[in-house]
């Protein structure tokens, strides 16, 4: 019994001193870095080492040098030279995907990965690997490769002391990553299926408390219009921001409805919903819709807003200020100035003033505001 908890004690105090590690500087004085960015909301962070050039330039790749070209290395598990470049310093270096992602066009699921490099002086080979706790690449093992891509290296003008990962090109849906070290850039696309990964996010959040605030609803529902996708379902949230629980009826829910409608083509219900909109809009509203219709070519509607405005709220600048539009609109450009000229009278403050002044200048020259 004595020689069975003596041999528990000892077992636990090896895993005690295993787990335990101090907070030192990294190895070999090769700082330690994180690079993130996101693309959409996708979250890409890579975590390296960076070793130096340290007066080793034109001496870094290639048969001889550091990083050879191809596989090399000694390989601790099969004892054969077919191990990659780490691809930094230190721990092998590591990339995570916040949501499934393609690289090089090439899919690759969420999930963090070791990334090592197959270097030539015209071709590189990018790896992924399950790998992400070993040492270099001494264990490195083809079978836990999960993708593999070949990408063209680019020549650098000016040395790059420290090895760094740069997101050296960013777009709406892409990104391009690039290792950098020496005189050599190893750059890789990564595409981003952006509206479906935003448009599931917000199918979950509007599962939440978060479905019962108006204002967050139509959020979910102008993110599609400005993309013009999913616009049956962004109809559906449109609907629930006026009437769902907690929906509002407002100028700027009803507002939203009927642009909901006029992105499906569904005009007249959008100038019914539009009809409800006005009896509670302020003057400034019937103005700004009024320039929405003049935008779509509907001009003719948009001047009956205006002269509605007109009859409701009277000589004021939102007033003034709408009819300007309309009748520049349509072509009647003295008739555009006299309601400029009395909208300048009641504007508050110089800037706008200005704006308003070179307005008047353009239309007595006989040419449109709008």
């Amino acid at each position: 019994m004595k020689k069975v908890l003596l041999l528990a004690i000892n077992l636990l105090c090896i895993l005690q001193l295993a787990q335990a590690q101090l907070d030192l500087p990294a190895s070999a004085n090769n700082p330690r870095a994180t690079v993130s960015e996101e693309v959409g909301i996708t979250s890409i962070t890579i975590k390296y080492s960076r070793p130096d050039v340290n007066k080793r330039e034109g001496k870094i790749y290639g048969d001889g040098n550091p990083v050879t070209y191809g596989f090399s290395s000694a390989n601790f598990s099969t004892g054969k030279n077919n191990s990659p470049w780490r691809a930094g310093a230190n721990e092998c270096t590591t990339i995570t995907f916040e949501h499934d992602v393609k690289v090089e066009g090439q899919p690759i699921k969420a999930g963090t990965y070791g990334i090592f490099m197959a270097m030539g002086a015209e071709n590189v080979t990018v790896i992924f690997s399950k790998q992400t706790e070993a040492w270099g690449s001494f264990s490195y093992d083809e079978k836990d490769d999960v993708l593999r891509v070949n990408v063209k290296p680019v020549a650098l003008d000016k040395s790059v002391e420290w090895l760094k990962y740069e997101f050296i090109e960013h777009k709406e849906k892409s990104c391009v990553i690039a290792m950098q070290w020496e005189k050599v850039s190893v750059p890789f696309r990564v595409e981003v299926d952006v509206d479906n990964i935003v448009l599931a996010r917000i199918r979950e959040e509007l599962t939440s408390r978060k479905g019962f605030n108006p204002i967050l609803v139509m959020s979910a529902a102008q993110y599609c219009f400005s993309k013009n996708i999913n616009l049956e379902e962004a109809l559906v949230w449109s609907k629930k921001a006026v009437s769902g629980t907690g929906g509002q009826i407002t100028f700027v829910t009803l507002r939203n409805l009927a642009t909901a409608y006029e992105k499906l083509n569904r005009i007249s219900e959008a100038d019914s919903v539009m009809n409800e909109a006005l009896q509670i809009a302020t003057a400034n509203q019937y103005t700004t819709y009024g320039r929405q219709l003049i935008g779509q070519k509907r001009t003719d509607k948009a001047m009956d807003i205006f002269l509605a405005s007109q009859k409701r709220y009277g000589d004021v600048l939102g007033v003034n200020s709408g009819l300007m539009s309309g009748y520049s609109a349509k072509g009647k450009f003295m008739d555009a100035v006299k309601y400029a000229e009395m909208a300048l009278k009641q504007t508050p403050n110089e800037a706008a003033k200005k704006a308003l002044e070179a307005q008047i200048a353009k239309l007595k020259e006989g040419k449109d505001i709008n």
